[in-house]
């Protein structure tokens, strides 16, 4: 929460009275229950929740009331706007004038979108209106999306800062009737659609994507191993710059609401055995072959690893390219990611990253090929027959803390290495993860110096130790035929 309402917390803490004035009768300081919390973190835990409920919700505006001042604080996707307190006792006319605008406030006012949630508990179809200008020889510019989006299949989540992305099921007749394009194989009729806040200022994910799409033609190591994008949508008018510009805030940053509709995929932790062998080693050569072109991933992780079938044979993807960066494009794209930035998700993170300083550490290929090891292992470790341990599960304690405490788990981790026991459904594929996890172990030491040839990382660290009947699979469409 930024320093501005930690001022209001401070403000709260010096206007409160003193425990003197409670007689015998005061509740008892013995158990401190949620409602004693500070107020300005009690504050936020119902904005979280009033998020949490609401997916498109694009803004909340919260009071705290402290004796005879109010505190009213505006929270978005970017960050809080605190303002200074009121005293609804000598300034009751000012106070006044806040209730009859409160009153008159309409849904909208209050930060709920109008489109996705026209009314309280709305679920029907919703149709967004945009100029689509790519066809030059379409008169008829503006057009119609409909869209049924399923927000029960999803659990809410409670934050209220960052990206907040939710994907969920969508049914559209105007997409499903859309042609697709060329080099598009997954053959699901199902979609999803992804919802998500990301930075104004970076490269936006369908950007990337359509320069994926430029490597999918001509390199059978990404075509069908990349997620197909439908369609997608910027909601202009839901920038957290525009009230900023009117308050006259200079802020760095700014967020906008983006939709993304993708054919359904599924997660490559269904599978066991050699088929989920090979749906990883797809992806690792999938996000190999795009590092070469410029386009960096550098999210590794579990949830970005997914797939789908064709023809009975899974396909495994490279997924999610919102935190991604085009190395040629960086230059020219004000703000956009430089390569130093502490990307990804921290179970899976490599070790040098985690490190205090990492800041300074350039993400480079072997950062992302450590990550893969470490999806690798963790998947061996809490997956049988497809399905996550629900008792005894290890490396649970990488989830709750942060990025050096996984540091230093993860050092323990490998010291015990040998004792770990992978589950039944994944005992042979645990063996290439420990081979791998022995290839980085040895460059921990300060000695050892890192390869800095990506190509010698990626066969060294992951390659050489892929099965040879695995790595002979071939992974295109003509395989499937």
């Amino acid at each position: 929460m930024c320093n501005a309402v930690r001022n209001i917390s401070d403000r709260i803490r010096s206007n409160e009275r003193g425990s003197d004035h409670l007689g015998s009768s005061g509740p008892s300081t013995s158990k401190r229950s949620w409602q004693n919390e500070d107020p300005v973190i009690q504050n936020g835990l119902y904005v979280e929740e009033m998020f949490a409920a609401h997916t498109a919700r694009q803004h909340v505006i919260s009071f705290i009331v402290n004796n005879d001042i109010i505190y009213l604080c505006w929270f978005d996707r970017q960050d809080t706007i605190p303002c200074a307190g009121i005293n609804f006792v000598q300034d009751l006319p000012r106070f006044v004038v806040l209730l009859f605008i409160m009153q008159r406030m309409g849904y909208k006012q209050w930060g709920l979108h109008p489109l996705f949630e026209p009314e309280p508990g709305y679920e029907g179809e919703i149709i967004v209106e945009y100029e689509d200008d790519t066809n030059k020889d379409d008169r008829d510019k503006r057009k119609r999306i409909d869209l049924t989006l399923d927000f029960r299949s999803e659990k809410p989540m409670t934050h209220f800062r960052g990206r907040a992305t939710t994907v969920v099921p969508v049914r559209s007749k105007a997409l499903s009737a859309l042609p697709r394009r060329s080099h598009f194989i997954n053959e699901s009729t199902k979609l999803v659609a992804k919802l998500f806040w990301p930075e104004e200022a970076d490269q936006s994910e369908p950007e990337i994507l359509e320069e994926v799409y430029k490597i999918a033609k001509d390199d059978l190591d990404v075509l069908g191993h990349v997620p197909e994008m439908v369609w997608f949508h910027k909601f202009e008018d839901t920038s957290t710059a525009i009230i900023r510009k009117a308050l006259g805030i200079d802020d760095a940053g700014s967020r906008v609401l983006y939709i993304i509709v993708f054919r359904k995929l599924h997660p490559i932790t269904t599978l066991s055995g050699d088929e989920f062998l090979l749906a990883w080693w797809e992806v690792v050569k999938c996000h190999r072959a795009l590092w070469k072109r410029g386009v960096h991933h550098r999210d590794v992780s579990p949830d970005n690893l997914m797939g789908y079938r064709l023809r009975g044979r899974f396909m495994g993807v490279l997924n999610d390219f919102d935190l991604s960066s085009i190395k040629e494009s960086l230059s020219s794209i004000q703000g956009s990611p430089k390569g130093f930035e502490r990307t990804g998700t921290v179970p899976f993170m490599a070790l040098n990253l985690l490190m205090p300083g990492a800041g300074r550490v350039e993400h480079v290929y072997r950062h992302d090929a450590e990550s893969f090891i470490w999806v690798l292992t963790w998947i061996c470790l809490r997956y049988k027959k497809g399905k996550l341990l629900r008792k005894r599960r290890p490396l649970d304690e990488w989830l709750t803390t942060d990025a050096m405490g996984c540091f230093y788990k993860k050092a323990v981790f490998l010291g015990m290495l040998s004792t770990m026991r992978p589950t039944r459904s994944h005992k042979e594929n645990f063996k290439v993860a420990f081979d791998c996890l022995e290839a980085i172990m040895k460059f921990q030491i300060p000695s050892t110096p890192i390869p800095a040839d990506d190509e010698v990382v990626f066969q060294e660290w992951l390659q050489n130790h892929v099965p040879q009947h695995v790595r002979e699979l071939t992974s295109n469409l003509l395989s499937c035929q």
